[in-house]
Protein backbone atom coordinates (compact mmCIF):
# COMPACT_ATOMS: atom_id res chain seq x y z
CA UNK A 1 0.00 0.00 0.00
CA UNK A 2 2.50 2.59 0.46
CA UNK A 3 5.22 3.78 -1.28
CA UNK A 4 8.99 5.00 -1.48
CA UNK A 5 8.80 8.56 -2.43
CA UNK A 6 12.51 9.00 -3.55
CA UNK A 7 13.87 10.26 -6.50
CA UNK A 8 16.67 7.85 -7.91
CA UNK A 9 18.49 9.78 -10.68
CA UNK A 10 21.87 11.13 -11.73
CA UNK A 11 20.16 14.62 -12.96
CA UNK A 12 20.13 17.53 -10.79
CA UNK A 13 16.26 18.33 -9.39
CA UNK A 14 16.06 21.43 -11.10
CA UNK A 15 15.96 19.95 -14.36
CA UNK A 16 12.70 17.54 -12.66
CA UNK A 17 11.65 19.91 -10.72
CA UNK A 18 7.72 19.11 -11.23
CA UNK A 19 8.27 15.71 -10.58
CA UNK A 20 10.06 16.94 -7.17
CA UNK A 21 6.74 18.56 -6.56
CA UNK A 22 4.66 15.71 -7.10
CA UNK A 23 6.81 13.25 -4.88
CA UNK A 24 6.36 15.72 -1.92
CA UNK A 25 2.76 15.85 -2.05
CA UNK A 26 2.21 12.19 -2.95
CA UNK A 27 4.74 11.89 0.28
CA UNK A 28 1.74 13.58 1.91
CA UNK A 29 -0.57 11.36 0.19
CA UNK A 30 0.71 8.44 2.11
CA UNK A 31 0.50 10.00 5.59
CA UNK A 32 -2.91 11.15 4.73
CA UNK A 33 -3.73 7.65 3.78
CA UNK A 34 -2.44 5.79 7.00
CA UNK A 35 -4.12 8.76 9.00
CA UNK A 36 -7.61 7.70 7.17
CA UNK A 37 -6.96 3.71 7.98
CA UNK A 38 -9.17 3.67 10.96
CA UNK A 39 -12.24 6.22 10.33
CA UNK A 40 -12.61 4.14 6.64
CA UNK A 41 -16.31 2.89 6.62
CA UNK A 42 -14.49 0.04 4.17
CA UNK A 43 -11.51 -1.79 5.73
CA UNK A 44 -9.23 -2.70 3.76
CA UNK A 45 -8.93 -6.18 4.14
CA UNK A 46 -5.69 -7.88 5.50
CA UNK A 47 -4.34 -4.85 6.97
CA UNK A 48 -4.23 -5.22 10.86
CA UNK A 49 -4.08 -1.63 12.71
CA UNK A 50 -3.97 -0.92 16.36
CA UNK A 51 -7.64 0.34 16.78
CA UNK A 52 -10.84 0.45 15.02
CA UNK A 53 -12.89 3.57 15.26
CA UNK A 54 -16.12 5.69 14.39
CA UNK A 55 -16.43 5.31 10.33
CA UNK A 56 -16.94 8.06 7.56
CA UNK A 57 -18.23 8.51 3.89
CA UNK A 58 -15.71 11.09 3.34
CA UNK A 59 -12.83 9.38 4.77
CA UNK A 60 -13.74 6.55 3.10
CA UNK A 61 -13.52 8.07 0.05
CA UNK A 62 -10.27 9.46 0.38
CA UNK A 63 -8.87 6.57 1.37
CA UNK A 64 -9.76 4.33 -1.51
CA UNK A 65 -9.04 7.36 -3.54
CA UNK A 66 -5.41 7.26 -2.73
CA UNK A 67 -5.08 4.04 -2.97
CA UNK A 68 -6.42 4.04 -6.18
CA UNK A 69 -2.90 5.64 -7.64
CA UNK A 70 -0.04 6.31 -4.88
CA UNK A 71 1.51 3.48 -5.67
CA UNK A 72 1.87 3.57 -9.18
CA UNK A 73 2.78 7.31 -9.23
CA UNK A 74 6.21 6.77 -7.27
CA UNK A 75 6.65 3.03 -9.03
CA UNK A 76 6.51 5.05 -11.90
CA UNK A 77 8.98 7.59 -11.03
CA UNK A 78 11.27 5.19 -9.55
CA UNK A 79 11.43 3.42 -12.69
CA UNK A 80 11.98 6.51 -14.68
CA UNK A 81 14.72 7.77 -13.04
CA UNK A 82 16.40 4.16 -12.78
CA UNK A 83 16.66 3.51 -16.12
CA UNK A 84 18.65 7.27 -16.39
CA UNK A 85 20.70 6.02 -14.09
CA UNK A 86 21.23 2.74 -15.60
CA UNK A 87 22.10 5.07 -18.71
CA UNK A 88 24.29 6.87 -17.06
CA UNK A 89 26.78 4.47 -14.49
CA UNK A 90 25.87 0.99 -15.73
CA UNK A 91 24.70 -1.93 -14.35
CA UNK A 92 27.09 -2.46 -11.55
CA UNK A 93 27.05 0.96 -10.66
CA UNK A 94 23.50 1.37 -10.27
CA UNK A 95 23.19 -1.54 -8.14
CA UNK A 96 25.80 -0.98 -5.36
CA UNK A 97 24.34 2.74 -5.01
CA UNK A 98 20.64 2.18 -4.91
CA UNK A 99 21.99 -1.04 -2.96
CA UNK A 100 23.56 1.52 -0.26
CA UNK A 101 20.44 3.77 -0.85
CA UNK A 102 17.27 1.26 -0.23
CA UNK A 103 18.82 -1.47 1.86
CA UNK A 104 20.35 0.38 4.59
CA UNK A 105 16.95 2.29 5.06
CA UNK A 106 14.86 -1.03 4.90
CA UNK A 107 17.59 -2.36 7.47
CA UNK A 108 16.96 0.89 9.95
CA UNK A 109 13.36 -0.03 9.38
CA UNK A 110 13.49 -3.40 10.34
CA UNK A 111 15.67 -2.80 13.39
CA UNK A 112 14.16 0.14 14.85
CA UNK A 113 10.67 1.02 13.66
CA UNK A 114 8.81 -2.29 12.93
CA UNK A 115 9.46 -3.26 17.02
CA UNK A 116 8.31 -0.01 17.75
CA UNK A 117 5.12 -1.17 15.25
CA UNK A 118 4.32 -4.33 16.79
CA UNK A 119 4.20 -2.94 20.37
CA UNK A 120 2.02 0.13 19.56
CA UNK A 121 -0.10 -2.57 17.77
CA UNK A 122 -0.44 -4.94 20.37
CA UNK A 123 -1.21 -2.32 23.19
CA UNK A 124 -3.95 -0.80 20.63
CA UNK A 125 -5.78 -4.46 20.60
CA UNK A 126 -5.02 -4.72 24.50
CA UNK A 127 -6.85 -1.66 24.88
CA UNK A 128 -9.50 -2.49 22.65
CA UNK A 129 -10.29 -5.98 24.43
CA UNK A 130 -9.30 -7.94 21.31
CA UNK A 131 -6.33 -9.59 23.47
CA UNK A 132 -5.26 -10.26 26.47
CA UNK A 133 -2.69 -7.84 27.93
CA UNK A 134 -0.04 -10.93 28.64
CA UNK A 135 0.62 -10.80 24.49
CA UNK A 136 2.51 -7.44 25.30
CA UNK A 137 5.23 -10.22 26.34
CA UNK A 138 4.41 -13.22 24.35
CA UNK A 139 3.53 -12.03 20.82
CA UNK A 140 1.74 -15.01 20.11
CA UNK A 141 -1.54 -14.97 18.46
CA UNK A 142 -3.57 -17.45 16.63
CA UNK A 143 -6.01 -17.09 13.31
CA UNK A 144 -5.82 -13.95 10.99
CA UNK A 145 -4.28 -11.67 13.48
CA UNK A 146 -1.59 -13.97 13.38
CA UNK A 147 -1.74 -14.04 9.92
CA UNK A 148 -1.76 -10.20 9.09
CA UNK A 149 0.41 -9.13 11.91
CA UNK A 150 3.74 -10.31 10.65
CA UNK A 151 5.72 -8.92 7.45
CA UNK A 152 7.60 -5.83 6.37
CA UNK A 153 4.31 -3.38 6.88
CA UNK A 154 4.90 0.00 4.98
CA UNK A 155 8.70 -0.75 4.56
CA UNK A 156 8.06 -3.91 1.56
CA UNK A 157 8.02 -1.61 -1.03
CA UNK A 158 12.22 -1.08 -0.49
CA UNK A 159 12.44 -4.58 -1.23
CA UNK A 160 10.05 -4.63 -4.10
CA UNK A 161 12.43 -1.65 -5.69
CA UNK A 162 15.51 -3.20 -5.27
CA UNK A 163 14.61 -6.27 -6.29
CA UNK A 164 13.12 -4.50 -9.70
CA UNK A 165 16.33 -2.63 -10.26
CA UNK A 166 18.24 -6.14 -10.01
CA UNK A 167 16.00 -7.37 -12.63
CA UNK A 168 16.43 -4.09 -14.90
CA UNK A 169 20.21 -4.13 -14.62
CA UNK A 170 19.79 -8.35 -15.61
CA UNK A 171 17.96 -7.55 -18.53
CA UNK A 172 20.36 -4.71 -19.67
CA UNK A 173 23.20 -6.93 -19.34
CA UNK A 174 21.73 -10.18 -20.83
CA UNK A 175 20.44 -7.78 -23.47
CA UNK A 176 23.70 -6.23 -24.62
CA UNK A 177 25.48 -9.69 -25.23
CA UNK A 178 22.24 -12.00 -26.75
CA UNK A 179 20.47 -10.01 -29.45
CA UNK A 180 17.36 -12.29 -28.96
CA UNK A 181 16.76 -11.59 -25.50
CA UNK A 182 16.27 -7.87 -26.55
CA UNK A 183 12.91 -6.26 -26.14
CA UNK A 184 10.84 -5.45 -29.41
CA UNK A 185 10.80 -1.95 -29.92
CA UNK A 186 6.97 -1.19 -29.97
CA UNK A 187 5.96 2.56 -29.25
CA UNK A 188 5.43 3.32 -25.75
CA UNK A 189 1.16 3.70 -26.22
CA UNK A 190 1.36 -0.75 -27.69
CA UNK A 191 3.33 -1.06 -24.35
CA UNK A 192 1.27 0.33 -22.22
CA UNK A 193 -1.36 -1.78 -23.77
CA UNK A 194 0.47 -4.90 -23.09
CA UNK A 195 1.14 -3.58 -19.43
CA UNK A 196 -2.48 -2.66 -18.46
CA UNK A 197 -3.72 -5.67 -19.96
CA UNK A 198 -1.04 -7.84 -17.43
CA UNK A 199 -1.86 -5.78 -14.30
CA UNK A 200 -5.50 -6.63 -14.75
CA UNK A 201 -4.73 -10.16 -15.16
CA UNK A 202 -3.01 -9.98 -11.94
CA UNK A 203 -5.74 -7.92 -10.30
CA UNK A 204 -8.48 -10.45 -11.81
CA UNK A 205 -6.95 -12.99 -10.02
CA UNK A 206 -6.15 -11.66 -6.84
CA UNK A 207 -7.92 -8.10 -6.22
CA UNK A 208 -6.18 -7.66 -2.96
CA UNK A 209 -3.39 -6.57 -4.27
CA UNK A 210 -5.21 -3.01 -4.67
CA UNK A 211 -8.40 -3.75 -2.75
CA UNK A 212 -6.69 -5.44 0.64
CA UNK A 213 -3.10 -5.90 1.62
CA UNK A 214 -0.86 -8.59 1.80
CA UNK A 215 1.58 -8.59 4.53
CA UNK A 216 4.64 -11.34 4.53
CA UNK A 217 8.81 -10.90 4.80
CA UNK A 218 9.47 -12.03 1.29
CA UNK A 219 7.85 -10.75 -1.71
CA UNK A 220 4.40 -11.83 -2.79
CA UNK A 221 4.27 -12.63 -6.57
CA UNK A 222 0.27 -11.26 -7.09
CA UNK A 223 1.86 -7.98 -5.66
CA UNK A 224 5.29 -7.72 -6.90
CA UNK A 225 4.15 -8.60 -10.69
CA UNK A 226 1.53 -5.78 -10.61
CA UNK A 227 3.85 -3.10 -8.78
CA UNK A 228 6.69 -4.40 -11.32
CA UNK A 229 4.60 -3.35 -14.36
CA UNK A 230 4.15 0.17 -13.23
CA UNK A 231 7.85 0.34 -12.69
CA UNK A 232 8.59 -1.02 -16.29
CA UNK A 233 6.00 2.03 -17.55
CA UNK A 234 8.55 4.40 -15.70
CA UNK A 235 11.40 2.65 -17.20
CA UNK A 236 9.49 2.96 -20.62
CA UNK A 237 8.84 6.76 -20.41
CA UNK A 238 12.39 7.18 -19.77
CA UNK A 239 13.23 5.14 -22.72
CA UNK A 240 9.98 6.69 -25.55
CA UNK A 241 9.61 10.18 -24.15
CA UNK A 242 12.63 11.05 -21.91
CA UNK A 243 11.66 14.97 -22.14
CA UNK A 244 7.93 13.67 -21.27
CA UNK A 245 6.78 15.91 -24.26
CA UNK A 246 4.44 13.28 -25.51
CA UNK A 247 3.11 12.71 -22.22
CA UNK A 248 2.73 16.82 -21.28
CA UNK A 249 0.80 16.96 -24.70
CA UNK A 250 -1.69 14.42 -23.96
CA UNK A 251 -1.82 15.30 -20.29
CA UNK A 252 -4.78 17.37 -20.59
CA UNK A 253 -6.78 15.19 -22.92
CA UNK A 254 -6.21 12.02 -20.27
CA UNK A 255 -7.30 13.84 -16.91
CA UNK A 256 -11.45 13.22 -18.21
CA UNK A 257 -11.54 9.26 -18.65
CA UNK A 258 -8.73 9.20 -15.29
CA UNK A 259 -11.71 10.77 -13.35
CA UNK A 260 -14.34 8.87 -14.46
CA UNK A 261 -13.25 5.70 -14.99
CA UNK A 262 -11.31 6.23 -11.13
CA UNK A 263 -14.89 6.96 -10.11
CA UNK A 264 -16.48 3.98 -11.53
CA UNK A 265 -14.10 1.72 -10.15
CA UNK A 266 -14.58 3.43 -7.12
CA UNK A 267 -18.23 2.19 -7.03
CA UNK A 268 -17.50 -1.39 -7.99
CA UNK A 269 -14.52 -1.42 -5.53
CA UNK A 270 -17.27 -0.91 -2.89
CA UNK A 271 -19.42 -3.15 -3.85
CA UNK A 272 -16.38 -5.75 -4.00
CA UNK A 273 -15.79 -4.81 -0.49
CA UNK A 274 -19.40 -5.37 0.91
CA UNK A 275 -19.06 -9.15 -0.32
CA UNK A 276 -19.68 -8.72 -4.19
CA UNK A 277 -19.04 -11.66 -5.72
CA UNK A 278 -19.62 -11.99 -9.48
CA UNK A 279 -16.74 -13.08 -12.29
CA UNK A 280 -17.83 -10.35 -14.73
CA UNK A 281 -18.01 -8.04 -12.17
CA UNK A 282 -14.87 -8.60 -10.83
CA UNK A 283 -13.00 -8.37 -14.45
CA UNK A 284 -14.71 -5.43 -14.98
CA UNK A 285 -13.20 -4.05 -11.24
CA UNK A 286 -9.68 -5.49 -12.39
CA UNK A 287 -9.64 -3.96 -16.21
CA UNK A 288 -11.18 -0.49 -14.09
CA UNK A 289 -8.34 -0.24 -11.50
CA UNK A 290 -5.06 -0.63 -13.56
CA UNK A 291 -6.73 1.41 -16.03
CA UNK A 292 -7.37 4.04 -13.86
CA UNK A 293 -3.78 3.67 -12.08
CA UNK A 294 -2.45 3.95 -15.43
CA UNK A 295 -4.50 7.09 -16.37
CA UNK A 296 -3.80 8.82 -13.12
CA UNK A 297 -0.26 8.49 -12.75
CA UNK A 298 0.43 9.62 -16.55
CA UNK A 299 -2.03 12.19 -15.99
CA UNK A 300 -0.41 13.91 -13.01
CA UNK A 301 3.13 13.62 -14.06
CA UNK A 302 2.22 14.74 -17.60
CA UNK A 303 0.96 18.05 -15.92
CA UNK A 304 3.49 18.38 -13.59
CA UNK A 305 7.02 17.22 -16.01
CA UNK A 306 7.44 20.40 -18.11
CA UNK A 307 4.95 23.05 -17.18
CA UNK A 308 6.77 23.18 -13.15
CA UNK A 309 10.02 25.03 -13.70
CA UNK A 310 10.77 25.52 -10.20
CA UNK A 311 9.17 24.69 -7.27
CA UNK A 312 8.72 26.85 -3.46
CA UNK A 313 11.70 25.77 -0.83
CA UNK A 314 9.32 24.57 1.01
CA UNK A 315 8.47 21.61 -1.54
CA UNK A 316 12.20 21.21 -1.97
CA UNK A 317 12.36 20.71 2.19
CA UNK A 318 9.02 18.29 2.14
CA UNK A 319 10.42 16.27 -1.38
CA UNK A 320 14.21 16.20 0.31
CA UNK A 321 12.54 14.99 3.80
CA UNK A 322 9.76 12.60 2.18
CA UNK A 323 11.47 9.41 2.36
CA UNK A 324 12.26 10.02 6.10
CA UNK A 325 9.07 10.87 6.30
CA UNK A 326 8.01 7.55 4.75
CA UNK A 327 10.08 5.64 7.07
CA UNK A 328 9.01 7.02 10.49
CA UNK A 329 5.33 8.02 10.51
CA UNK A 330 3.80 4.36 10.39
CA UNK A 331 4.10 4.11 13.85
CA UNK A 332 3.02 7.79 15.11
CA UNK A 333 0.15 7.70 13.01
CA UNK A 334 -0.66 4.41 15.67
CA UNK A 335 -0.05 6.04 18.27
CA UNK A 336 -2.03 9.40 17.90
CA UNK A 337 -4.80 6.83 16.84
CA UNK A 338 -4.51 5.45 19.77
CA UNK A 339 -4.46 8.50 21.58
CA UNK A 340 -7.85 9.86 20.17
CA UNK A 341 -9.32 6.77 20.51
CA UNK A 342 -9.26 6.95 24.19
CA UNK A 343 -9.01 10.92 24.61
CA UNK A 344 -11.46 11.83 22.19
CA UNK A 345 -14.34 9.61 21.91
CA UNK A 346 -16.49 11.86 20.95
CA UNK A 347 -14.71 13.19 18.28
CA UNK A 348 -16.14 12.87 14.13
CA UNK A 349 -13.98 10.14 12.19
CA UNK A 350 -13.45 12.87 9.58
CA UNK A 351 -11.79 15.49 12.03
CA UNK A 352 -9.20 12.72 13.81
CA UNK A 353 -8.54 11.77 10.41
CA UNK A 354 -7.71 15.34 9.70
CA UNK A 355 -6.00 15.85 13.17
CA UNK A 356 -3.99 12.39 12.67
CA UNK A 357 -2.95 13.79 9.82
CA UNK A 358 -1.63 17.21 10.71
CA UNK A 359 0.29 16.00 14.20
CA UNK A 360 1.80 12.55 12.00
CA UNK A 361 3.22 15.12 9.27
CA UNK A 362 4.17 17.81 11.96
CA UNK A 363 6.15 15.24 13.85
CA UNK A 364 8.11 13.16 11.10
CA UNK A 365 8.90 16.90 9.43
CA UNK A 366 10.30 17.67 13.36
CA UNK A 367 12.23 14.49 13.89
CA UNK A 368 13.42 15.33 10.45
CA UNK A 369 15.24 18.52 11.35
CA UNK A 370 16.04 17.54 14.47
CA UNK A 371 17.87 13.98 13.94
CA UNK A 372 18.14 13.55 10.51
CA UNK A 373 19.03 16.61 8.31
CA UNK A 374 22.49 17.74 9.21
CA UNK A 375 23.07 14.64 10.87
CA UNK A 376 25.63 11.62 11.20
CA UNK A 377 23.17 9.93 10.91
CA UNK A 378 21.03 11.22 8.51
CA UNK A 379 24.47 10.89 6.85
CA UNK A 380 24.66 7.30 7.18
CA UNK A 381 21.25 6.74 6.36
CA UNK A 382 21.30 8.91 3.19
CA UNK A 383 18.54 11.70 4.03
CA UNK A 384 20.84 14.46 4.89
CA UNK A 385 20.42 17.59 3.11
CA UNK A 386 21.21 20.83 2.84
CA UNK A 387 19.66 23.64 0.71
CA UNK A 388 21.70 25.12 -1.36
CA UNK A 389 21.70 28.76 -1.16
CA UNK A 390 20.24 30.90 -3.53
CA UNK A 391 23.11 32.61 -5.52
CA UNK A 392 23.70 36.19 -4.83
CA UNK A 393 23.26 38.60 -7.44
CA UNK A 394 25.99 41.44 -7.60
CA UNK A 395 24.30 44.81 -7.05
CA UNK A 396 24.83 47.02 -10.26
CA UNK A 397 27.72 49.80 -9.75
CA UNK A 398 27.35 53.30 -10.98
CA UNK A 399 29.94 55.23 -12.54
CA UNK A 400 30.53 58.10 -10.94
CA UNK A 401 29.36 61.18 -12.75
CA UNK A 402 31.97 63.21 -14.62
CA UNK A 403 31.65 67.20 -13.81
CA UNK A 404 30.85 69.01 -16.71
CA UNK A 405 32.57 72.35 -17.26
CA UNK A 406 30.46 74.89 -17.87
CA UNK A 407 31.37 77.23 -21.06
CA UNK A 408 31.21 80.76 -21.03
CA UNK A 409 27.75 82.31 -22.45
CA UNK A 410 29.07 84.17 -25.45
CA UNK A 411 28.58 87.83 -25.29
CA UNK A 412 25.55 89.32 -27.16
Amino acid sequence: MDVLPIRTGSQPATKFAGLDGLRAISALGVVLLHACVPYARHPMPGLAWPVRDGSSGLVDLAFWSIELFIMPVFLVIAGFFTYRGLQHRGEKTLIRQRARRLLIPLLFGVVVILPIDLHLWVLGWVIEGRVDPVKLQSFKFDGQIDKNLWGLSHLWFLQYVFLYICVLALASFLGKRFQRLRLPAWSLFRWTLVLIALGTAVLAIRPNVVWGFQHSFWPVPSKWLYSGLFFALGTLIAKHDPQFQRLSAAAIRLWPPALGISLAALLLGRWHLNGGENQVASFLLAALTCISATLLTTAMIGTVATRVKQVPPVVEYLAAASFWVYIVHHPIVGLIHIDLYLLAPQWSPLVKAGVSFGLATGVSLLTYEGLVRTTTMGRWLGFAWQQKPEPKIPLPTSKPVESVKRRPAKAA
